[in-house]
This record gives structure tokens, C-alpha cells and sequence, in this order.
């Protein structure tokens, strides 16, 4: 007499549903998803930091660049541009401007100091916050004129990243 074997029902039931694997990778697909969308802008950032906006209207020249600590950079450019641009176009960017009283930014074109040239004139700052992922970058440029060489006007970029 034969018996029927029973072991194929056996490990059916003692087996890992097919369904169950595939949740299982579902809930890791989003988990990753929900985790990347946080970390993945952060390690962008420190990994390719973002660089200082520069006018495009016009030759722009670098002429220094330095660390100034863990998170925080300084480029010193020059350029032909008109002080009083160079403020606008920081403001559009950045958001926040404060002038030098005694420069006639409002006025035309503006910077109607009269001193010998080579005296460099402080003509106003300019200061704007981006956020990164967990970090916030703070960008600061300080524009004046005046100059002699290198171009009239020279702008100073700070770039500050902090969380």
C-alpha cells in the first residue's frame, strides 16, 4: 500500500511567504527614500559647496581666495563694474543691502565722493542666508571703490556654513 507523501504541504507551510520579502523591500524603498531626501542635500553640500554668486554683466576678476576657518571662505574679486551696480545685483540675490551714508547709491549711478583716486571708498554690505539641507550658509559681500588696480570696484564674498 502506498502512502501519499505529505512533505510538499509541509514546506509550503513551514516556508516564507512570497508576498513577505517583497513588503520587506517596499518598507526598505521607503525608508531609504524618507532618509535620502534628508541626508542626501546635506552631504551635497559638504561635498560640493556652493560657490559665491557673481555679476554677470561684466569681467569679473578673482584676485584672492583664503580659508578662514572650518566652514568659513573669503574670495576678494575686482571689476570695472560701477559700485552702485554691484550693490544691485547683490540686493536681487541676497536680499539685504546697507549702504554707506555718504554714498549716493539712489541717485543715478551713484559713489559722488570726491577724493583722489586710490582712496578706497566703503560703499555698503550685503547679506543673505541659503538653507541646505541640516546647514544654513550665510553669504556676506562688502563692496567698495575707488581702486586704481585691478578694477575701480572691489567686492569681498564671505561664505559662512554652520547648522
Amino acid at each position: 500500500m502506498d502512502v501519499p507523501s505529505t512533505e510538499p504541504e509541509e514546506a509550503r507551510q513551514a516556508g516564507v511567504p512570497l508576498w513577505m520579502p517583497l513588503v520587506g523591500l517596499a518598507v526598505a524603498l521607503c525608508f531609504t527614500v524618507v532618509v535620502g531626501a534628508r541626508v542626501f542635500p546635506t552631504l551635497g553640500a559638504l561635498l560640493f559647496p556652493p560657490q559665491p554668486p557673481l555679476p554677470t554683466n561684466g569681467e569679473v576678476r578673482l584676485l584672492l581666495t583664503e580659508a578662514k576657518g572650518l566652514g568659513k571662505d573669503e574670495w576678494l574679486y575686482g571689476t570695472d563694474l560701477n559700485a552702485c551696480e554691484v550693490m544691485r545685483y547683490y540686493k536681487d540675490v541676497l536680499g539685504s543691502c546697507q549702504y554707506d551714508p555718504a554714498v549716493n547709491c539712489n541717485i543715478g549711478t551713484g559713489v559722488g565722493i570726491a577724493v583722489e583716486s586710490g582712496v578706497p571708498i566703503p560703499v555698503g554690505l550685503c547679506t543673505g542666508k541659503q538653507v541646505i539641507g541640516a546647514y544654513s550658509v550665510t553669504w556676506a559681500v562688502q563692496v567698495a571703490t575707488n581702486y586704481v588696480k585691478d578694477g575701480q570696484t572691489r567686492f569681498r564674498i564671505t561664505r559662512e556654513v554652520s547648522n
